[in-house]
């Protein structure tokens, strides 16, 4: 072989060697300060120094986010954690890697007028929530849990555009929440007449969001499945101590979006990131304890976790 022929040979060996492993990362709905630490560590360059390169693709909620992990149009998901017991369920080769909220933004609101301040408030109370609302879907465990009947409220058919609004006019009592996002829009609505009743205070404290994998692409592609892991609880944890500059990462990548509400955003996700009972353990770690029926056989695994990597105090 000619010299020149093989220096073009050893250079396609070698760049076929250290060739970034591709991560197409599927978002549970368009980008959000939710997603702010994964655009950070993008940006950072923590990806490409672990030979990883992440393309993030917006989505439709939590199911679609898992149904293209399933079917091969990604290699990660961000969802959650009651969609990947769902997607489970029903076959798909699914496993959760990272718990993103330790805890759980599920609420239900009311008003100073007439507000709701511990469980038992909510019986005969009528409450905002559309028919698959995670509130209302997981009402049984939390009636269940307080004491309460399973009819002891009366369910209002709204859907999260409304719910502000039945809430002003008296048209319901409560309304419940189940995205951390909204939580924005009732403050912004109601300011300090708001009353919020919060799951993780009061439990049921089901995890989140998490990031979700394939264990069959773990299996073939084990280095990089780890590498991408690991920098993405990297941004989380970084982002936790200092939010402003992953907010600030994420509208440079997404100009669109408006700083100062994602700003805002961020204030409601950050202590479901890293609540206050988790600092110094590690960032995105299953607690077995916590988790329970949440975590069912191998559903979710702390394996791809770097332990010291922990929650700031």
């Amino acid at each position: 072989m000619r010299p020149l022929l093989r220096f073009l040979a050893l250079l396609s060996f070698t760049c076929n060697a250290y060739a970034a492993e591709g991560v197409r990362l599927c978002l549970n709905w368009a980008p959000g300060a939710d997603h702010a630490p994964i655009y950070f560590a993008r940006e950072q360059g923590w990806y490409a120094d672990a030979n990883v390169a992440v393309d993030l693709l917006p989505g439709g909620g939590s199911g679609d986010a898992l149904k293209r992990l399933a079917a091969g149009e990604c290699e990660a998901a961000v969802a959650d954690l009651s969609a990947v017991r769902a997607a489970r369920a029903a076959g798909r080769d699914i496993v959760a890697v990272l718990a993103v909220f330790a805890d759980s933004p599920l609420a239900f609101y009311s008003l100073a007028e007439r507000p709701v301040i511990v469980a038992g408030d909510l019986a005969g109370k009528r409450i905002a929530a559309y028919a698959t609302d995670p509130p209302r879907r997981l009402w049984s465990a939390f009636s269940g849990r307080h004491g309460l009947a399973e009819d002891a409220v009366t369910w209002v058919d709204r859907p999260n555009n409304a719910k502000v609004a039945a809430l002003a006019r008296g048209d319901v009592d409560v309304a419940a929440n189940g995205f951390y996002h909204h939580h924005v829009e009732y403050l912004e609505a109601f300011g300090d007449r708001l009353r919020i009743l919060w799951w993780r205070d009061v439990g049921p404290n089901p995890v989140g969001h998490v990031l979700a994998l394939s264990p069959t692409w773990i299996a073939a592609h084990p280095a990089p499945a780890r590498a991408f892991v690991q920098s993405t609880q990297r941004g989380y944890a970084t982002c936790a101590a200092d939010g402003e500059p992953c907010i600030v990462a994420l509208t440079v990548a997404n100009p669109h979006l408006d700083i100062g509400r994602e700003r805002a955003k961020w204030a409601a996700a950050r202590p479901l990131i890293a609540p206050p009972r988790r600092a110094g353990m590690t960032l995105g770690a299953f607690d077995p304890d916590e988790t329970g029926a949440d975590c069912p056989g191998d559903a979710c695994t702390n394996e791809l976790l770097d332990a010291a990597v922990t929650s700031p105090r």
